[in-house]
């Protein structure tokens, strides 16, 4: 039975929590919280409000759902006493923690980390990948997100708590990024529209769009490429008729549109712990976004294209 503690109990973690007490050959440990929800005492768990205490007690695997700016010292916490961990997007909120991690892996020998960058296991996402890699050179690759965020956020944190996921996805399917032009629309306290345009080191263009208060969630991916192009479909919904017309609802949130990609994510991870490393997307994984993020964020202040910084490749993650 694989003991497994979550770290941070918002709705994600929330989520998580319960993901693993129907995950067979889990049990769901502890949960660690420094303001606990109410809603946290029909787990029937230990609720700990030390964080840092909890992922340092040793598990075969620690999810951390924490605030993003405490995602690496908990992960390097959670490591440092052996566990497995699977680290909620961001890797960090910043360079310096990402590349923490990965000394501390690389310290290690093993990959021991999984970050949720869930699209990789999302059915609409690996089906468009399977078509794209039959319709030969990709030329332009399109990532639509539109959010529902009534409270504005600073530029920053839209890029690397939202579209985190989109970079990912780029270079999931397309490869490395080598240039970001970055343009917003602003409102006050943030911004409501991005428009990221990003060169690909295989020479295609890429972009991602995303609005932070919009009618509803939605993603979307297409690409053109020398054969053809496809598009990602819609999760499967009702269709509803009413006042003469009929409608499909579209949702408001996440947990709508990707519900079932993270509970696949979570039960492969539960799964990988049996395996000698880690598998899905690894630290580097979020190095590599978060380095395109940090040219993002660089490219909105200058006003300007900029480039992305390389990194290297430690041996532990030729494997």
């Amino acid at each position: 039975m694989k003991q497994v503690a979550v770290i941070g109990a918002g709705g994600m973690g929330r989520f998580h929590a319960d993901t693993m007490i129907n995950v067979p050959g889990v049990k769901l440990a502890a949960i660690a919280d420094p303001y606990p929800h109410p809603d946290l005492e029909r787990f029937d768990v230990p609720v700990s409000t030390d964080v840092h205490a909890c992922a340092a007690e040793g598990w075969d695997g620690v999810i951390i759902a924490s605030p993003d700016s405490t995602h690496a010292e908990l992960t390097i916490a959670a490591l440092d006493a052996g566990s497995r961990v699977l680290c909620e997007k961001p890797l960090s909120n910043d360079l310096a923690g990402a590349r923490a991690v990965i000394d501390k892996e690389v310290s290690i020998g093993q990959r021991r980390v999984q970050v949720g960058f869930m699209r990789e296991v999302d059915p609409a996402h690996l089906a468009f990948a399977a078509q794209l890699a039959d319709l030969g050179d990709l030329h332009y690759l399109r990532c639509s997100h539109r959010n529902t965020n009534e409270v504005a956020r600073p530029p920053e944190a839209v890029i690397v708590q939202s579209l985190i996921h989109d970079i990912h996805t780029i270079h999931w399917l397309a490869g490395r990024v080598v240039y970001v032009d970055a343009r917003s629309t602003p409102r006050p306290g943030g911004l409501t529209h991005v428009l990221l345009v990003l060169r690909l080191a295989s020479g295609a263009t890429a972009t991602i769009e995303f609005s932070d208060d919009t009618y509803a969630y939605e993603v979307e991916v297409e690409a053109t490429a020398a054969k053809g192009m496809v598009t990602t479909s819609a999760p499967q919904r009702p269709r509803l008729r009413i006042d003469g017309d009929h409608r499909t609802p579209i949702g408001l949130d996440w947990f709508g549109w990707f519900a079932d990609a993270y509970r696949i994510q979570d039960r492969r991870w539960v799964a990988s712990l049996d395996d000698p490393e880690a598998t899905g997307p690894s630290a580097l994984d979020g190095l590599a976004a978060q380095l395109v993020a940090e040219a993002a964020v660089t490219s909105l202040i200058q006003g300007g294209p900029s480039p992305v910084s390389d990194h290297n490749t430690p041996e532990v993650y030729h494997r």
